[in-house]
């Protein structure tokens, strides 16, 4: 079986990704926060080592029974290159670690969790934080909430949305914090 592993819009919106059932719980804890600026989301939630906290994440079986096909599915759907998805492979102890070096504690609790839940592979999206390039400052809760406050009122609209559609099972230090300063976004 191949997992692919979400945690935001891939699990209310799946577009044209093709899996197999329904999202369930129980995927592997990792490192999240909402540390990305779209185009269509003035945050959204991405695996973040460096400021991310540990959530739980959710896992759907891939309709793909082969590898690359499944990375090309996941690709297609994010819109993204071949580069930003990231896999574990058990059997040929393959993985996408020499592209994120930075992630070798994800590698290794993915892996963990493919052994103990005897899944082949698992797929995700790696597209990284970018808050720090586009702003020009440093992220934190603090600095992203002073951002969410500056934007126009249908950008804070859209992106408190998705800070109410992502799963409450994801917890992170900024949601706490935007459910605290927006009570209708928590």
């Amino acid at each position: 079986m191949i997992a692919i592993l979400g945690w935001g819009s891939l699990i209310w919106k799946p577009q044209n990704l093709q899996y197999i059932g329904n999202w369930e719980t129980g995927g592997p804890v990792l490192p999240l926060e909402f540390s990305r600026i779209t185009k269509e989301r003035p945050l959204t939630i991405i695996l973040d080592p460096e400021n991310g906290v540990a959530c739980p994440t959710r896992v759907a079986q891939s309709a793909q029974s082969n590898l690359a096909d499944a990375i090309r599915d996941l690709m297609q759907r994010e819109g993204t290159t071949e580069e930003r998805i990231g896999y574990v492979e058990l059997q040929g102890n393959q993985s996408s670690l020499q592209m994120y070096p930075e992630q070798i504690k994800v590698d290794e609790t993915i892996r963990r969790w493919c052994k103990d839940n005897q899944v082949s592979a698992a797929i995700w999206t790696a597209i990284p934080p970018n808050f720090s390039e586009r702003l020009g400052i440093k992220f934190s809760v603090n600095s992203a909430i002073e951002y969410l406050k500056t934007l126009p009122e249908s950008a804070q609209a859209s992106g408190l949305e998705y800070f109410r559609k992502t799963p409450a099972e994801i917890q992170t230090p900024l949601r706490q914090r935007v459910a605290m300063e927006w009570s209708e976004a928590a």
